[in-house]
């Protein structure tokens, strides 16, 4: 890609994407945002799980998930 193509704004097409992708982001951020905080912690909890699986399939040694 040349330098000179830099600085030039993306196609009709991609900059309609790019902005519903802003966009819908900024609509998750939003929702999880305002979810309760017990909510919030028990979605925390299934990322460590997920994490401890993906640390096994490694052969890295799981780390302690929190206990609710």
């Amino acid at each position: 890609m040349s330098s000179t193509h830099k600085n030039e704004p993306p196609p009709d097409g991609i900059a309609a994407l790019l902005d519903r992708i802003a966009e819908t982001k900024l609509a998750r951020r939003i929702e999880l945002a305002n979810l309760p905080f017990p909510e919030k912690v028990r979605i925390i909890v299934e990322l460590q799980k997920i994490d401890n699986q993906l640390a096994k399939a490694a052969g890295r040694k799981p780390k302690r998930v929190w206990e609710i």
